[in-house]
């Protein structure tokens, strides 16, 4: 009786969530895409660079793929090709799908944005290999390039502000759109102040340097950190069919972010030249921020207490728990870089490295992913094609970047150990270089195996938007064990 009385009302929930579906397809499809190719990239020159590290006559006749101009670009390709579009299009999908708004305006223009974003990165990073980098770490492009990055992010961030704004959910917002919304102010907030200070107020020095640090730490943790949480809040319970296990710890998380996710970034030039009272709360915050990073992954771990099963058979929940897992790890390397005991000995080296991988990468990326696998089969109208595909992805993924981070940890601390020695003084400093060479080759075969495999992801991705994928109402799941029925699967259940 019940269910019969109810029937009416499911069968309207499912046409609009298809209705908002249909109306994000096209930007969110073409975030997607050019993000997972610029990723592919990005992982490719992660090859190069580590290689030029070991092997500096590697291609040493081609004055473009130095050392010096390969790592920015890479870098930057992980950051503005990869990050923030595919981070745009999750924001805008979960915001539709949250506020319960369809996207009736401004089509065109965000696809017109997402069009200039990519002819933009692409100039900029050109401009990066024929030697016009500004130096200034994940801001190398040149100045006129973020005034057109500026104008591309706020033509997605405000219909999503104006959905937030406009919701007709009676039940209210979860937790999510509190991350989504917030990054959609920090990341203008935090790119307007760096590159004004940076391009148009000569003269800095020292304190230019101190600015430059500070924005590759609230762009990590006031930009990928909120969307990557966002998602996982978003995904985790719709999932495994429970609600959040605290939003006590869901606000403070949040709250605590907030407060001091711009507080960090000076604490990189302890004993250099910047007023100690900067270096000492950004030491400070960046210890403090352990907390909230733990607290948030605790509360993730509890909200999958008794449905881990899911894991198993669940491309989504597999990608964002292992990623989640990152977070309170990110959170102990941050730590390590701020104390002061430890601090003094990592700075300058690639234990820096092993920081802006395994935020950007480690946790943000693995989120990313999963919420891809979760929602480009809702916009194609088909499901993944191949199950072994996304297996090979998700463990190349984890083994890769745990390399990754684990190498340059360790390359970190030992260059700092030799540096700090007053018995290595008197050495060349290459004696350094060649002390941390098994260490980079380990990351140039890491960075081959996740490139490997996001070659085959952008494929797999390409045949998805083009509508080439399985055509079936089950999706498609990682693993189907016997005690298990496929049509009650949490999975297919939150796939209806």
């Amino acid at each position: 009786m019940d269910s019969t009385s109810n029937s009416p009302d499911l069968a309207a929930d499912n046409q609009r969530r298809a209705a908002i579906d249909k109306s994000v397809r096209g930007p969110v499809l073409f975030l997607f895409l050019n993000g997972a190719f610029w990723l592919m990239l990005s992982t490719i020159l992660g090859v190069l660079s580590a290689a030029k590290l070991f092997a500096p006559t590697f291609l040493g006749d081609c004055e473009f793929i130095t050392y010096g101009r390969l790592q920015p670009v890479h870098i930057n390709a992980l950051v503005y090709g990869w990050g923030v579009q595919v981070a745009l299009g999750i924001m805008l999908w979960i915001m539709a799908r949250r506020s319960g708004q369809e996207l009736r305006t401004g089509k065109a223009t965000m696809l017109a944005a997402g069009v200039f974003w990519n002819i933009t990165i692409t100039v900029g990073l050109l401009s990066i290999l024929m030697g016009k980098s500004t130096s200034m770490e994940w801001l190398e492009m040149p100045k006129f390039v973020w005034p057109v990055l500026l104008i591309c992010f706020l033509a997605y961030a405000w219909p999503i502000a104006r959905m937030f704004g406009r919701a007709i959910r009676p039940e209210g917002f979860m937790v999510s759109t509190w991350y989504i919304l917030a990054a959609c102010f920090w990341f203008p907030w935090i790119f307007i102040t760096a590159n004004v200070a940076l391009h148009c107020l000569p003269g800095l020095g020292a304190l230019g340097a101190g600015i430059n640090a500070w924005y590759v730490h609230s762009l990590i943790l006031l930009f990928f950190v909120p969307v990557g949480v966002g998602a996982a809040y978003y995904f985790i319970p719709k999932i495994t069919g429970q609600p959040i296990a605290s939003q006590q710890l869901a606000s403070f998380g949040f709250w605590a972010l907030a407060i001091l996710g711009g507080w960090t970034g000076m604490q990189k030039f302890m004993g250099g030249p910047l007023p100690a009272w900067m270096v000492a709360i950004g030491s400070a915050v960046g210890v403090i921020l352990l907390v909230p990073f733990g607290l948030v992954g605790l509360n993730h771990h509890l909200t999958t207490l008794g449905k881990h099963d899911a894991v198993s058979y669940s491309p989504t929940l597999r990608f964002i728990f292992f990623g989640s897992l990152f977070l309170p790890v990110t959170g102990v390397i941050l730590a390590l870089s701020s104390a002061f005991w430890t601090g003094a000995s990592m700075q300058f080296t690639q234990a820096w490295y092993a920081f802006q991988t395994v935020s950007v990468y480690g946790f943000f990326s693995m989120c990313a992913f999963g919420a891809i696998y979760y929602i480009t089969p809702r916009l194609a109208g088909c499901e993944w094609l191949s199950v072994r595909l996304i297996r090979n992805h998700f463990w190349f993924s984890v083994y890769g970047v745990s390399a990754i981070v684990i190498m340059s940890l360790v390359a970190g601390w030992q260059q700092g150990a030799d540096l700090n020695n007053p018995e290595h003084w008197n050495q060349d400093f290459m004696n350094h270089v060649i002390n941390s060479r098994p260490y980079v080759m380990a990351r140039a075969i890491a960075w081959a195996l996740i490139s490997f495999s996001n070659i085959f992801f952008l494929l797999h991705l390409m045949l998805m938007v083009a509508g080439l994928g399985r055509r079936s109402n089950a999706p498609t799941l990682l693993h189907r064990d016997h005690g298990h029925d496929d049509t009650h699967t949490p999975a297919q259940a939150s796939h209806a």
